[in-house]
This record gives structure tokens, C-alpha cells and sequence, in this order.
């Protein structure tokens, strides 16, 4: 089976900031991880709901089923959604702080 519109996910992911790179972080600034910031260590919607960033949803489509894949969504989409509530929100005390800085 394939990712497609309507298909409902569950996903695994860290969120990252890569314009805000360190040295312990050289792929971005993590904010928001599945593992540290939700009760079952994924999220889960139906793809095409709005639930989440389109950027995010079109780099999925196609996906097989528990596969991995890297996803850069562009700063333009990610402030589009963060702006309608699109972005999950991080519950650890690092991670607010971080979210609250870049937005």
C-alpha cells in the first residue's frame, strides 16, 4: 500500500529548523519530537484534512508502509501553517522555549 489522499498515517518525527543548524545539531534545531512531545510516539491523521503542513503531506504521498523518508518542508509553508495551527506544539520545556523563539 501507498500513501495517498485520504490515506490515514501514522507517523514517527522530530520537526527541525535547519537555518538554526548547531554543532550538536547539524541538521536543524529540533523543537518538536514524537518520542519527547506525544503519549504513543507518533501522530496520526488522514492525509488531505489539514491537520498538518501541506509541504509535509506531499512529501509523504507514495510513502510504503513503515518506510523512512527525510522531508524538507520550505520556512514559507512552515510559517503558512504554523500561522492556521498546523504545526504540533512540543510539552517539553526545551522544546517550548525553542518553539517560541523561532515563531
Amino acid at each position: 500500500q501507498f500513501v495517498k489522499r485520504g490515506s490515514t498515517v501514522g507517523v514517527e518525527m522530530s520537526i527541525r529548523c535547519k537555518a538554526f543548524a548547531t554543532a550538536d545539531e547539524p541538521g536543524g534545531l529540533r523543537y518538536f519530537s514524537t518520542k519527547q512531545d506525544t503519549d504513543y510516539n507518533e501522530l496520526t491523521w488522514k492525509i488531505g484534512s489539514g491537520d498538518f503542513p501541506k509541504g509535509l503531506e506531499e512529501g509523504m504521498m507514495g510513502m510504503q508502509l513503515n518506510a523512512a523518508r527525510s522531508i524538507e518542508v520550505p520556512s514559507q509553508l512552515v510559517c503558512a501553517a504554523r500561522n492556521v495551527g498546523q504545526l504540533p506544539k512540543p510539552k517539553t520545556e526545551d522544546g517550548k522555549r525553542i518553539y517560541d523563539n523561532l515563531f
